[in-house]
């Protein structure tokens, strides 16, 4: 299987209807696998491209919208813990969109205060201190450990230049058998030495309470502020219409679902589109809803799998986490219909 350039895939409800349409028609005309992408705008380019180099075409597909967190009320509460992150024992970040708001929300504060604080001010409070120390060499106190739930979260702060040997940063380990999530976290936690302790735990509005919970019954004094904003997407007519010419040889596209949230979202909007599978429900189109459920789904958690065959999916393979998991379970895919496909 020789590998093509890469193809860069369409955004959902962006791309013009006419010119989005047909370029993916014509590349759904040539047989090539495709993985349909559902990770947020802008973030699935790394695999796009990793898929591409593979010779597997993508289609983006998003099913998450991000956005930084607008509402006043939840905006005074992450000012306020990240003017006093001195006070906390611990912070926890849920996920890399978690780290990089709060980061752009930090560098943000720290322009202010440059702003408006004058040269020699008195710094004798906890929050001036903090926020001197975070003008003069990073954006993050080097005494407040950081906890995060996988490997991309711990990049993004790496990214950022929060990382060992400055800065202790918490995440699961990696390996075989390893779990990215709240539970997997939480065994890395000393929970003892946490209590009557303050933790700031970062995340979007709503989430588990798995977490918040557990640390609060260890006796920790638990800050929950919202840092970031998930809402479902509205697909235009351009972006139904590229996954329904992918999907139209069902056996030749896989979606890769990587949030249950997500998934739920897809739930929704397939209904709302085609109706159910029995045709009870209108718009009464089981046909094409049957189609796209026909296709193999690669998941990366046990809970994305379950999400997704309470969708109506029942091909679903579950890997490993990461990325590097999910371009091998791909590749091992797409390989038997690539070969097919150069064979014609």
């Amino acid at each position: 299987m020789s590998p093509r350039a890469p193809v860069v895939p369409p955004a959902a409800g962006i791309a013009p209807e006419n010119a989005g349409t047909r370029a993916v028609a014509e590349s759904a005309a040539t047989g090539s696998a495709c993985a349909i992408l559902t990770r947020p705008d802008g973030q699935a380019s790394a695999l796009a491209n990793a898929l591409n180099a593979e010779g597997i075409d993508t289609l983006a597909f998003p099913l998450l919208h991000i956005a930084a967190q607008a509402d006043p009320d939840a905006l005074t509460a992450l000012d306020r813990a990240l003017r006093s992150l001195s006070s906390y024992a611990l912070a926890v970040f849920v996920s890399p969109n978690a780290v990089a708001h709060v980061l752009a929300r930090r560098a943000h504060l720290q322009s202010l205060d440059r702003r408006t604080t004058a040269p020699g001010a008195d710094a004798d409070n906890a929050d001036n201190a903090d926020n001197a120390e975070v003008n003069g060499s990073s954006l993050w106190p080097a005494a407040v450990p950081i906890a995060v739930v996988g490997p991309g979260s711990a990049q993004a702060l790496a990214d950022a230049g929060i990382a060992a040997p400055r800065h202790r940063v918490i995440v699961p380990p990696g390996g075989p058998s390893a779990r990215f999530d709240s539970e997997a976290l939480l065994a890395q936690l000393d929970l003892a030495s946490l209590a009557g302790r303050r933790v700031l735990l970062v995340r979007g509005d709503g989430g588990r309470e798995l977490l918040a919970d557990t640390l609060r019954a260890s006796g920790a004094q638990v800050d929950i502020v919202s840092a970031y904003t998930r809402r479902a997407p509205a697909p235009d007519a351009a972006a139904w219409a590229a996954l329904e010419a992918r999907l139209a040889s069902p056996a030749r596209c896989a979606w890769v679902l990587t949030s249950s949230e997500a998934v739920r979202h897809l739930a929704t909007l397939l209904v709302a589109r085609y109706g159910t599978r029995d045709g009870a429900h209108t718009p009464g189109t089981p046909q094409v809803l049957a189609q796209i459920l026909a296709a193999r789904c690669f998941t990366s958690h046990a809970r994305i799998a379950d999400a997704a065959r309470a969708a109506g999916f029942d091909r679903i393979t579950q890997c490993a986490p990461g990325d590097e998991n999910l371009l091998a379970a791909l590749k091992t895919w797409a390989d038997p219909i690539q070969v097919k496909h150069d064979d014609r």
